[in-house]
């Protein structure tokens, strides 16, 4: 295959590989074939073994020896990581953003704080997140700082790609949407300092209710494991069960060997009767 074709095939590969996180086609925690998902791309190995490569080094996807790719979980730590960075960023680029914001990109974050509203549902879902990003990244793209705004997303895709949105709190929704109306009401007033107090308490609460969630999770996961580890725990130290067969001739041979002492006991008194 020709290298050309290879490297655009990879970048088909890659976006369709990535929109299956975006979908729930994909998840933390699962193993990825390359074999597989080249015959669900219906497309060779070599392109799909370079899209998972540039997925690795995003942190998306990592690899282990014989063991081949997967999708590895989100913890506690790196989800306070990704957020510290956010607050840094976002809060950093208010006042670009203020400077630079006109009527029309005012109405352009307008329309993704409803948007990200009009998602909603019993329980979170992963495209709420994905408009939560979608309406933080549209305010950083205001500021003009490109640089920034890449970092921006490429910290969204690991923390959102890979977050497991049920987990969050249903009562996210309606906090998310109050904050982002008071950041949007002061960018309209064109406060610099009422937007940065705004944004960074909206983004230290967000950290606050991800990290509740990865905790919970965490805490379920330990809990099954000390089940399991008591069960195994008690399994080896209680003796086997035996079959039913083996139990009835067991009481078969036992009743047999009672009944012949029986006989001979008897046979012994007599004798000594006499």
């Amino acid at each position: 295959m020709p290298v050309k074709a290879a490297s655009t095939l990879s970048d088909k590969a890659y976006r369709q590989i990535k929109n299956m996180f975006l979908t729930d086609q994909l998840v933390s925690g699962q193993k990825l074939p390359y074999q597989d998902l080249a015959r669900r791309l219906e497309m060779s190995q070599t392109p799909v073994i370079m899209a998972l490569v540039r997925l690795e080094y995003e942190g998306l996807v990592r690899s282990e020896a014989n063991k081949g790719f997967f999708v590895p979980a989100i913890d506690l730590n790196e989800a306070r990581e990704l957020y510290e960075v956010r607050i840094l960023l976002e809060v950093f680029l208010v006042p670009a953003v203020i400077e630079n914001l006109d009527d029309q990109r005012l109405a352009e974050i307008r329309a993704l704080r409803d948007a990200h509203r009009s998602i909603r549902g019993e329980v979170y879902k992963r495209e709420r997140l994905l408009r939560d990003a979608h309406f933080h990244l549209g305010l950083a793209a205001v500021s003009g700082n490109q640089v920034v705004v890449q970092i921006l997303a490429r910290v969204f895709d690991l923390l959102y790609l890979r977050y497991k949105p049920e987990i969050l709190s249903p009562q996210r929704q309606e906090e998310a949407e109050v904050e982002h109306q008071a950041v949007f009401e002061a960018l309209q007033a064109r406060n610099e300092a009422l937007t940065a107090r705004r944004l960074r308490e909206h983004l230290v609460r967000g950290k606050d209710r991800i990290l509740t969630g990865l905790h919970a999770e965490e805490q379920q996961r330990q809990g099954m494991l000390q089940r399991e580890t008591a069960g195994l725990a008690l399994e080896s130290v209680l003796p086997p069960l035996r079959s039913t067969g083996e139990k009835r001739r067991s009481i078969k041979h036992t009743g047999t060997a009672g009944g012949a002492a029986g006989r001979s006991g008897g046979r012994r008194g007599f004798a000594g009767h006499r």
